[in-house]
């Protein structure tokens, strides 16, 4: 009577978990083999304690795979190992069957800082932590976890430890949507001043003085039939006193379902830059590019860093380019970043391309240059061309607008060019230039 009375326990607090949000279909699914798995001995004493171990090397099973005989770690209730630290539930959070993934602990190292991947049946992946990835999702339902943001540049004495890129997305279920990337690690280098020594020619001493954020995490895929693409991380800032700066790159954008309607992720933006030296260069970070789709809307592309100089020059970064599709919209181009400087020349930056669109629909639009604001001399970025339209129908993109310029010094300023439209699509309007008469 004891044992029926465990199993009539445990089957109630399955239902009461499969009840919450989860179709007829895979419930029907689940209690098959939850069916299967009641009946092992439940006078089997449970361990007092378990310790979840997040594994970095699980396996993708394939979508239409349910063998529960694949992949790594202990997958089948009869095969489970001698050692209960070894064990992970099979139902609720870091649940083998059905649950989500477990988020990677703040003060993870290595493979630890990656998420858990949701249970086999469903389940959201877990986030990663300090530049770890997302967990994917299980197969049925369920997103992919977030990838965690980098960690920043430490300077401590005359040691460096760069900035680490941001993890991954996790990749979303047959209905489920990736998960996004993290944020690239920063840097403020505010070292004092190294200079190059001649005796030296094929070492760059100098080199100690600059900063670099790192690059964003790409996005997550989409479900094969429902679901968007995870957006791109944003890259890292940087900050140098005495030498370059230079931002990270943004992440690419997830790509969409292969035959679903959902929309691709956008590239992340690129990182800022600032530098203050004479001679010296701030660039920001280039945006990435948008996700890829085929039956949806392509990602925008993220846009260029901005950058900043006191003395030094500055560049904006380049916009990224937009996600192409075969079927619908393409994505747009991502915006050229912002470039000022007090004492130095100012470049905005170009903008991203469109994406193209192979069958039918229309093309991405051109991304905008950047504007700039320079003493000496000033130009604005160039517009972005449009993406080309469908090869059977559709109407390409417009072409982007070009920076605007404004500089001190008489004739220094020159505006940016709009970018061409394609097969169809408006020209971009130039910038305009102002300087001093």
């Amino acid at each position: 009577m004891a044992r029926h009375a465990k199993k009539s326990d445990r089957s109630a607090a399955i239902r009461n978990y499969l009840g919450a949000g989860i179709t007829a279909g895979v419930a029907g699914a689940a209690f098959v083999g939850i069916g299967a798995l009641t009946l092992i001995d439940g006078d089997t004493a449970a361990p007092t304690e378990i310790e979840v171990k997040l594994v970095s090397n699980e396996e993708e099973l394939p979508w239409y795979s349910l063998n529960l005989d694949g992949g790594s770690g202990p997958q089948n209730a009869l095969d489970a190992p001698s050692a209960p630290t070894a064990l992970r539930p099979m139902i609720g959070d870091g649940g083998w069957l059905i649950g989500n993934g477990l988020n990677a602990a703040a003060d993870c190292t290595g493979d630890a800082c990656n998420g858990g991947n949701g249970g086999l049946l469903g389940g959201n992946g877990g986030n990663g932590a300090n530049g770890g990835a997302g967990g994917n999702a299980g197969t049925w339902f369920g997103n992919g976890g977030n990838g965690g943001d980098g960690v920043n540049a430490d300077y401590t004495g005359t040691t460096k430890t760069s900035a680490t890129a941001g993890g991954a997305g996790g990749r979303g279920s047959l209905f489920g949507s990736g998960g996004n990337g993290g944020k690239g690690g920063s840097d403020t280098n505010t070292t004092a001043a190294v200079a190059d020594d001649p005796a030296t020619p094929n070492v760059n001493e100098s080199a100690v003085n600059n900063a670099s954020g790192a690059a964003g995490g790409a996005g997550g895929k989409g479900g094969a039939f429902a679901g968007n693409g995870g957006a791109g991380g944003a890259g890292g800032n940087a900050s140098s006193v005495n030498g370059n700066a230079t931002g990270g790159k943004g992440g690419v954008g997830g790509s969409s379902t292969a035959y679903g309607s959902g929309s691709a992720g956008a590239g992340g933006a690129g990182g800022n830059a600032e530098a203050d030296a004479t001679g010296k260069t701030a660039t920001g970070g280039a945006g990435g590019k948008g996700g890829s789709n085929t039956s949806g809307k392509g990602g925008a592309g993220g846009n260029g860093g901005n950058a900043v100089g006191d003395s030094a020059t500055a560049v904006g970064g380049s916009g990224g380019t937009g996600g192409g599709t075969l079927t619908g919209d393409s994505g747009r181009g991502g915006n050229g970043g912002l470039a000022s400087s007090a004492d130095g020349n100012a470049t905005g930056g170009k903008g991203g391309a469109g994406g193209e669109t192979t069958s039918f629909g229309r093309g991405g639009d051109g991304g905008d240059g950047g504007d700039a604001a320079g003493d000496e001399k000033a130009t604005g970025g160039s517009g972005g061309a449009g993406g080309g339209g469908g090869n059977y129908l559709g109407r390409g993109g417009d072409g982007g607008n070009g920076g605007d310029a404004t500089a001190g010094k008489a004739g220094g300023a020159t505006a940016g060019a709009g970018g061409a439209g394609t097969d169809g699509g408006d020209d971009g309007d130039s910038g305009t230039a102002s300087d001093p008469d």
